[in-house]
């Protein structure tokens, strides 16, 4: 059986929420159905269906070597034609850009495919949604990590499962991260 998997940025309960705050009013008026907080993430590389056996794969990897980094979500922004509208930053951290960049080059050297469309990071807020002119209140994230989580579709929503989530300054754990 496969299992769809990615890679994230995974924020914290008090990120999460600083997220949900400043984002509340555009959310709202987007007339998009929300993303539910506890699915708020940055995807780093997204795997598609995953088998079994290239789940062993992908739990062997070891992420690149990365410390701790500040991400600034500042610029709200809209995909028209996936009618997403999103949260990112105006400036992408080199840490964050090297993180991509070197995770999936360990992906691609383990049979992967590299995404075809340049790296955007950004945090869905609502899908089939409108654009919305609205100023939102900078969130500084301190990335310490990253997850391993899989995605299972349900009738309202998806619902994430973190697998593994490796924090840039202990060992690994296997433990979900809420």
């Amino acid at each position: 059986m496969r299992r769809r998997l990615f890679f994230a940025l995974w924020p914290d309960a008090t990120t999460r929420q600083a997220i949900t705050r400043a984002t509340r009013r555009a959310v709202r008026t987007c007339g998009g159905k929300p993303t539910p907080a506890a699915n708020l993430h940055v995807t780093l590389a997204f795997l598609g269906p995953v088998t079994p056996e290239a789940l062993v794969r992908v739990e062997s990897v070891e992420p690149p070597p990365c410390a701790a980094f500040e991400l600034v979500l500042d610029r709200l922004g809209h995909w028209d034609r996936a009618s997403v509208l999103w949260l990112g930053p105006r400036e992408t951290p080199v840490a964050l850009r090297s993180l991509e960049r070197d995770l999936w080059d360990r992906l691609v050297a383990l049979g992967f495919e590299r995404e075809r469309k340049p790296y955007a990071p950004h945090v869905t807020l609502a899908r089939k949604a409108r654009n919305v002119d609205a100023d939102v209140e900078p969130v500084v994230w301190r990335v310490d990590g990253i997850a391993l989580v899989e995605s299972k579709t349900g009738p309202r929503h998806s619902r994430y499962t973190v697998l593994r989530f490796w924090s840039f300054t202990t060992n690994p754990t296997r433990q979900p991260v809420r």
